[in-house]
């Protein structure tokens, strides 16, 4: 555990040294000024007493008093000083720790997130960056202030007696072993109801976000949920009520014993003050120095046993999520580019294949995809049909990259898809997915997202948006292309409809002009009148572009020059829509069935 946070706080102190430097010298300045204003006491006492015993008030009382509030302004001072140098490097830490998890969040395999056990540990890490950069603030300021106060305290009991300072000792392991029992029972129970903790936040956003607020109202499902938030937050609540209570118990226990050993010194000292061994300046000074050694010891326990052991579990996940990470490292992410050299190796694109592939999800017992065996070559358009659930968006996350952990090989222009820089790789793809993202940005960033490195070029932005056909929704919007998207954090952001949604989202897939299109559902919010519409655009959209296109509908089929029928993972039909008609197989029934329901519909819109 030491070797891990001190690693940790070597980061830390490398990424801002000259505010790192100061705080310590604010640290010393504040524990020592503690010292001196505890001397201060004594001095004053001193002239007291002896002004008292010659019945004469000298002015050498002026001397203490004056020194006692100028030590007050050192330290109070220096203590503001202190806090603006902690705010720096803590945010400095911040910053640093969350940028590089989320470097390594989005540069995990997709298929990761599908695993129980490594989303547990990734919304852990997720939720508690600020725990783990707070590593810097307790070894280097509570810890270092407690320790500053505690050698100086011990040199100067230790001046008078210093069989003191053993017996303090008994104290601090009355109280090491109080905090770490505490600390590893908090731990564990932060484990423990970690699965009910995210259901409860997660019915906490159904119940509060306004993405589900409609539905909510719509379907009266406002008691269930609400049910269900209740079950899950209790249950995990009593646990900690439970143990917290126990906590308090045992702190009262350490608490006692604190007060009955360092009282039972200040009689101690009393008893030597009666008898003449001790001077009253000497008592005041002491005393003072003992309370101030009591509590250091406490503090420095406390930050050993308890706010050290808390926060390694959380640099412990963290380390464990993000791998053992080094300043260069670190330091690299604020200078991260994508890679643009490479593109070259692998060229103009020419050929996908698929050989035998199989895909299971992690956790799952059956294949989403199973032994599919699919080449898609340079300027073809390939229309992918299926039921839902029959693996079409399974396949086309594997086309491109998003899903690794397959069977079988994915060759892209004769290279082993998994071999392949995921930053050139993608490149490659314009993608639109049925389950998209709707950022509350600008339609311009909306759209631009799709290719982050032309993300300011205005020529490549308004070429995707004629593309998706988007003029017309700009055209209503108030600030036109600048329209923020949603209200999230703008009064004046828009709600768009799932087809206005849609052609963004179809106008982000051209962006950048990708070799390859693939889009799932395209056509899923739109009504039937404007697919059609659409699909007569659509060969002069997609040009010479090669294009996977991914439906349960059938209305693309005729203008793609194959057509893949998927049922149950496998590619069951392949061919031209006049070789699967003459077959009278899956896609015959699939297309007659939907063909009459196109030609009712054309009819009730005629």
């Amino acid at each position: 555990m030491f070797r891990r946070l001190m690693h940790f706080c070597k980061i830390t102190v490398s990424a801002s040294p000259i505010f790192f430097s100061l705080n310590m010298i604010a640290l010393f300045i504040i524990a020592l000024s503690q010292l001196g204003i505890g001397y201060s006491f004594k001095l004053a006492t001193d002239v007291l007493m002896d002004a008292q015993a010659s019945g004469q008030v000298s002015v050498k009382i002026a001397f203490p008093i004056l020194l006692f509030f100028l030590l007050i302004c050192i330290g109070g001072n220096t203590g503001n000083f202190e806090k603006m140098m902690i705010t720096a490097y803590s945010h400095k830490a911040k910053r640093i720790f969350a940028k590089y998890f989320l470097h390594k969040s989005y540069s995990t395999k997709q298929d990761a997130f599908y695993e129980s056990k490594f989303y547990d540990q990734y919304a852990f890490v997720k939720n508690n960056i600020d725990h783990t950069a707070n590593i810097a603030v307790t070894v280097f300021n509570k810890l270092t202030l407690s320790i500053y106060r505690v050698i100086l305290a011990v040199g100067a009991i230790s001046y008078f007696n210093p069989l003191i300072v053993v017996y303090m000792s008994l104290l601090a392991f009355i109280l090491i072993g109080i905090n770490q029992y505490v600390v590893k029972k908090r731990i564990a129970l932060q484990e423990t109801y970690i699965n009910d903790e995210r259901q409860a936040k997660y019915y906490m956003e159904l119940l509060s976000s306004r993405t589900h607020a409609k539905e909510l109202r719509l379907f009266g499902l406002q008691e269930r949920f609400l049910k269900k938030w209740a079950s899950t937050y209790s249950g995990y609540m009593k646990g900690k009520y439970q143990f917290e209570v126990k906590a308090i118990g045992l702190g009262k226990v350490a608490g006692i014993a604190q007060m009955a050993m360092t009282y039972g010194l200040s009689v101690y000292f009393l008893m030597l003050v009666a008898n003449g061994s001790l001077a009253v300046g000497d008592f005041v000074f002491l005393n003072g120095m003992m309370m101030t050694l009591t509590s250091a010891i406490s503090s420095v326990i406390n930050v050993l046993t308890k706010d050290l052991a808390e926060n390694d579990k959380y640099v412990e996940k963290y380390e464990g999520f993000t791998g053992r990470t080094s300043l260069h490292q670190l330091k690299a992410i604020d200078d991260y580019q994508l890679l643009s050299e490479a593109e070259g190796k692998l060229g103009d694109f020419e050929i996908l294949e698929f050989i035998n592939v199989s895909y299971k999800y992690p956790g799952s017992e059956n294949y989403a995809v199973k032994g599919v065996n699919l080449t898609l070559r340079r300027g073809e358009v390939v229309s992918l049909l299926g039921y839902n659930g029959s693996g079409k968006t399974t396949l086309s996350k594997l086309m491109c990259g998003l899903l690794e952990d397959y069977e079988g090989e994915i060759l892209f222009n004769g290279v082993e898809l998994r071999k392949v820089p995921k930053e050139i790789l993608y490149r490659y793809f314009g993608i639109g997915f049925q389950e998209f993202s709707r950022y509350s940005m600008s339609l311009k960033e909306n759209v631009a997202v799709g290719m982050i490195e032309a993300f300011e070029e205005e020529y490549a932005i308004q070429k995707a948006i004629s593309k998706g056909n988007l003029e017309e929704v700009i055209r209503k919007l108030p600030k036109g292309i600048d329209t923020i998207l949603g209200k999230e954090y703008s009064k004046e952001g828009q709600d768009l409809s799932g087809g206005q949604w849609q052609r963004i989202i179809l106008s982000r897939a051209y962006m950048g002009e990708p070799d390859v299109l693939i889009l799932d559902e395209p056509t899923a919010s739109i009504d039937p009148l404007e697919e059609m519409r659409m699909l007569g655009q659509f060969g002069e959209i997609i040009g010479d572009k090669t294009a996977l296109i991914i439906s349960h509908r059938i209305g693309f089929a005729r203008m793609a020059d194959r057509i893949c029928m998927m049922e149950e993972g496998k590619i069951v039909e392949d061919g031209t829509h006049e070789i699967l008609m003459a077959r009278k197989g899956y896609y015959y029934t699939l297309f007659t069935a939907q063909q009459a329901l196109y030609e009712e519909e054309e009819v009730c819109y005629a």
